[in-house]
């Protein structure tokens, strides 16, 4: 059987559920839910300098740009 056969037979299967000290962990995964937790506010507070900055003007431009194409578009349909 080759990886991918093997990957596509494992998607289709119910994963085990986890019991003990491991319960928390997610069967998909296999990454506890406070790590999870954890690493999800790290990467929150990593790009929220990034998130807050302004759209170069020219990134802005070519929404608009195709905003307007969109809109003129609409009628035809």
């Amino acid at each position: 059987m080759s990886d991918h056969e093997r990957d596509q037979f494992q998607i289709g299967r119910a994963a085990p559920r986890a019991s003990g000290p491991n319960a928390e962990r997610s069967p998909a995964s296999g990454v506890a839910a406070e790590a999870r937790r954890r690493i999800g506010r790290d990467l929150r507070l990593l790009y929220a300098g990034v998130l807050n900055q302004p759209l170069p003007e020219r990134l802005t431009r070519l929404v608009d740009e195709l905003a307007a194409q969109d809109r003129s578009t609409e009628g035809t349909r």
